[in-house]
C-alpha cells in the first residue's frame, strides 16, 4: 500500500496519518452491538484487541463498523496472530480506557473504522513476534490465591494479577444471562504455592474458551493480568474480563519454579500438601463449627470427632471414571451433618486395601470392610477449600480422643 510508513508502537504520535503497524495479538474483547441514532440504519458494533511489538510496548485497538463487519473481524483473528494495520486513526487514551481494557504502555490507542483502515495477517517473518506472546503484560509477581480467598464481597470490584498452574480444565457449559441470552462459560481450576486450596477461573469469551483446550493439568502455567474477583455461592472466584490479558506458559523464572513446585507437591498427594501447609493448626471442631467456617470461604484445616454415617465402597464399582480418585462420605455429631470427599489414597491408608483390591472383592467382602468404620465414632482431619471439603486422614476414635462441645 503506497504512501504509508511503518511505525513502531513506541514512535506513534497523533500527527502520523498513514501509519503501518505490525504486532502480535495478546488479548481480545468480545464484540458489543448498539442501535444507531437513525432508526433505519443497521446495527453497529465495536470490539477491541491488544497488540505488542516488543517486550515493553503494547497498545489497544478499537474496531468500529456494522454488526456483521465487527463480528466477522472478531472471528477472523485470534490471540497469537501477527497482524499488520494500515492507516489507523491514532487517538490519545483517556482515563476511562484503563477501566475496561487491558493496561498498556502506549499513551495512545488505535481506532479502525470499516472502510477506512485495513487489517490483515502479517505475511512476513513472524519469528521476532511469536516469542512476545509468552511475555507477561505486567510484572509477573502476582497476588497469591491465599490472599484472594480472604477477600469478601464487601470489598467491591477487585482486580488481581495471578501467576498460577492449571489443575483441571472443565467442559464448556451454556448459561443464560439476565437478558435471557445464552452464552458459553468455561471454568479452569487453578492453584499456586500460597495454599493447597484451589480456585476457579471463569471465562466467557469464545477466544479464551478455545485457547483453554491447549492447557494441560499441572503442566500449563498462566499469568492473568487483571483477573476480576467475583462471588457466587461460597467464597471468591476469579474471572477473565475485558481488562484481562492471559499469558500461557510465561517465559519467566518464577513461572517455571511454580510449575515444578506444583508438580512436586502433586506427586506427594493432596493430603500431604495440606498437612505440610496446615502444620499443627488443625484445631478440634464440631460439624457446626466446620460449617460456620466454610461459609467464610477461606481455606482451613480442622480435626473432627464424629459418627461416619455414609461410606459406600460400591461407588468405586459404579463410577464411570476408571481412575476414581475420591469417594463421598458423611459425618454426623450432636450439632449436625456434613459431606466430605475421601481421596482414594486416604481410603487405602484407612482400610489397608487399594482401589483395585476393593474392586476385585465381592459385594459381601466390600460390605464387611465397610462396616469396620461405618456408624463408628471416627477422628478425621479435614481440609476446607471454597468449593469442597477433603478428608486428610481417617481412623476409628479411641477414648482418649477429645469430643469438642459447641
Amino acid at each position: 500500500m503506497t504512501g504509508v510508513q511503518k511505525v513502531c508502537l513506541n514512535n506513534l504520535n497523533i500527527n502520523i496519518k498513514n501509519a503501518f503497524v505490525i504486532g502480535i495479538i495478546i488479548a481480545k474483547k468480545c464484540p458489543r452491538t448498539f442501535s444507531p441514532k437513525e432508526k433505519s440504519s443497521e446495527l453497529r458494533g465495536v470490539m477491541s484487541f491488544t497488540i505488542r511489538d516488543s517486550q515493553i510496548d503494547t497498545i489497544n485497538v478499537d474496531v468500529w463498523g456494522s454488526d456483521n463487519f465487527v463480528t466477522t473481524f472478531y472471528n477472523r483473528f485470534i490471540v497469537g496472530d501477527v497482524v499488520e494495520i494500515y492507516s489507523p486513526k491514532i487517538c490519545v487514551k483517556s482515563v476511562a480506557d484503563d477501566l475496561f481494557k487491558p493496561q498498556v504502555s502506549s499513551p495512545f490507542y488505535l481506532s479502525i473504522n470499516e472502510g477506512s483502515s485495513v487489517v490483515s495477517t502479517f505475511s512476513g517473518d513472524t519469528g521476532a513476534y511469536l516469542p512476545l506472546l509468552h511475555i507477561p503484560s505486567k510484572s509477573s509477581a502476582g497476588c497469591g490465591l491465599a490472599e484472594v480467598m480472604t477477600f469478601t464481597e464487601g470489598n467491591g470490584n477487585i482486580y488481581v494479577d495471578l501467576l498460577v498452574v492449571v489443575k483441571s480444565v472443565q467442559p464448556v457449559k451454556m448459561i443464560k444471562t439476565k437478558l435471557g441470552v445464552e452464552m458459553p462459560v468455561r471454568a479452569v481450576e487453578i492453584v499456586d504455592n500460597t495454599t493447597p486450596a484451589s480456585l476457579y477461573l471463569e471465562m466467557f469469551d469464545t477466544d479464551t474458551i478455545q485457547r483453554a483446550e491447549e492447557w494441560r493439568p499441572l503442566g500449563s502455567v498462566l499469568f492473568i493480568a487483571d483477573a476480576r474477583v467475583s462471588w457466587r455461592g461460597r467464597g471468591a472466584r476469579t474471572q477473565v474480563c475485558g481488562r484481562s490479558v492471559v499469558t500461557h506458559q510465561p517465559h519467566t523464572s518464577n513461572a517455571e519454579a511454580l510449575r515444578l513446585y506444583i508438580q512436586d507437591r502433586a506427586a506427594g498427594g493432596e493430603a500431604a500438601a495440606w498437612s505440610e501447609w496446615s502444620g499443627q493448626r488443625a484445631c478440634a471442631a464440631t460439624v457446626e463449627q466446620v460449617r460456620d467456617r466454610l461459609a467464610d470461604g477461606a481455606p482451613f484445616c480442622a480435626s473432627l470427632h464424629a459418627l461416619l454415617t455414609h461410606l459406600d465402597l460400591d461407588d468405586l464399582i459404579n463410577s464411570t471414571d476408571n481412575n476414581c480418585e475420591e469417594l463421598r462420605v458423611r459425618f454426623a455429631d450432636h450439632t449436625g451433618e456434613l459431606t466430605a470427599r475421601l481421596p482414594a489414597n486416604i481410603l487405602q491408608n484407612t482400610l489397608g486395601y487399594t482401589t483395585q483390591q476393593l474392586k476385585a472383592m465381592s459385594s459381601e467382602e466390600r460390605a464387611a470392610v465397610r462396616w469396620r468404620l461405618l456408624l463408628e465414632q471416627c477422628c478425621a482431619k479435614l481440609a476446607a477449600t471454597p468449593h469442597r471439603l477433603i478428608v486428610l486422614s481417617l481412623r476409628k476414635a479411641n477414648p482418649a480422643d477429645p469430643i469438642p462441645l459447641y
